[in-house]
């Protein structure tokens, strides 16, 4: 017995071993140039004064423009509750030098740049001559649940998909709580002056949603209403049941 629970104990651990050789092996290396120099969904904001310049589409995929001014490197990763960190996946790569210039993710490279994914994160290494610049992804969000992690710390703004709103408590929210809304060009833009770690979450809904809310909420009411009337009538007819058998009805019955 003691020999097949230690042969079972080696099988799984050289289970487990290539396994984490197999994923390093997957996950391991740069990322495609095809993947950094691809079309993003939409221009990319480079002129915003924030640090973290977040636009949220209708679509599948959002831009983020972060500057990365004595930045010497950024470490985009994603948080699992049972596998751990994850490298986090982006597209369409792009670099913007001080002085105005845009590099794609090919030309970032030959220019001295890194971007390697490994198998808990994707790193994204600037060379030694691009001090003061900007950096712009596209990735996949939602912004009915948007959640980015802090990649680089200073002022946050996320702007919203026209029509959509996060005012309504029950089915809006923003965190950090120490933002600020305004409208621009028809859309909300969430604003924070400092984020330094943790995340950014904001849970929008298109303003439309609200009567369909309504209309479940008020569906749900009723059904209620007409759960608790028929289940007064059956209790009543039991006590009816009751008293024509004789058995009587006891006062907790009456309650």
């Amino acid at each position: 017995m003691n020999r097949r629970f230690a042969l079972a104990i080696a099988v799984v651990a050289l289970l487990a071993l290539s396994a984490g050789c197999l994923t390093y092996i997957n996950d391991g290396g740069d990322v495609a140039n095809e993947t950094l120099d691809a079309e993003p969904p939409q221009e990319y904001d480079f002129a915003t004064e924030r640090d973290a310049e977040i636009n949220l589409s209708t679509g599948t995929q959002y831009t983020a423009v972060y500057n990365v001014s004595g930045v010497e490197e950024v470490r985009f990763y994603r948080q699992t509750p049972y596998a751990g960190d994850q490298p986090f996946e982006f597209e369409a790569f792009r670099y913007q030098y001080p002085d105005g210039e845009v590099v794609n993710g090919t030309e970032f490279r030959a220019r001295g740049g890194e971007v390697e994914r490994t198998p808990d994160e994707t790193w994204v290494r600037f060379g030694d001559e691009m001090e003061g610049g900007r950096m712009a992804i596209s990735a996949s969000g939602s912004p009915r649940r948007f959640t980015t992690l802090t990649y680089v710390e200073g002022s946050y703004a996320v702007t919203l998909p026209p029509g959509f709103s996060t005012e309504f408590p029950i089915v809006g929210h923003v965190s950090p709580r120490d933002h600020e809304i305004e409208t621009v060009d028809g859309r909300d833009r969430i604003t924070w002056d400092s984020v330094t770690s943790g995340s950014v979450v904001v849970q929008s809904y298109r303003e439309t949603d609200l009567l369909v809310f309504g209309v479940i909420l008020a569906i749900a009411a009723v059904a209620a209403v007409v759960g608790t009337a028929y289940f007064r009538r059956q209790l009543q007819e039991l006590r009816e049941r009751r008293r024509q058998m004789g058995l009587g009805v006891y006062e907790d019955d009456e309650e």
